[in-house]
């Protein structure tokens, strides 16, 4: 897997399970590596960290994070979820 620098997750040791919520469907799999800090995340945002989490809305889309776990819902209703597995 080739991981661009604007990704959230980080190759490396450890397991990812990212469910993806589309028109009534759910794709759920696996992935190797880890999410990237909550301070990394934010940056990459240009938002603030509050408490240890994120929750934002970034162009349209809300985020939440903390640490292990990100939330994505984009505006035509479609959600990501990757978390540790």
């Amino acid at each position: 897997m080739k991981l661009k620098e604007e990704s959230f997750i980080r190759e490396g040791k450890g397991k990812l399970k990212v469910v993806i919520e589309s028109e009534g469907e759910t794709l759920e799999t696996t992935v190797k590596g880890s999410l990237k800090s909550i301070e990394e995340i934010a940056e990459m945002l240009g938002v603030e960290v509050q408490n240890g989490r994120i929750k934002t809305v970034v162009d349209g889309v809300k985020i939440n994070a903390e640490r292990g776990k990100l939330e994505m819902e984009f505006e035509n209703g479609d959600r990501m979820r990757i978390e540790r597995a």
